[in-house]
């Protein structure tokens, strides 16, 4: 039996955004526009392949006007 390799997740993924995207009824697609990345680099972001970077957090957190915090806590409330 051949073993599967899996994908390592470097961090949690950020649950709480993908929740605020839908409750204002917003797209991976409008960050990636948002930030000037493409919608595959935001799917990696969200989900926890990648990180983003400080400014990306704040440019974010400006737009949806949320705190810095939706970021950095991985826990759902």
């Amino acid at each position: 039996m051949k073993k599967q390799q899996g994908k390592k997740i470097k961090h949690l993924p950020y649950l709480k955004l993908k929740g605020l995207l839908a409750e204002k009824d917003l797209t991976q697609k409008y960050l990636a526009e948002l930030l000037g990345l493409s919608p595959v680099t935001i799917n990696q972001k969200i989900n926890g392949s990648l990180e983003f970077t400080y400014t990306e957090v704040e440019t974010i957190c400006t737009d949806l006007k949320v705190s810095t915090e939706i970021l950095r806590s991985q826990e759902v409330s």
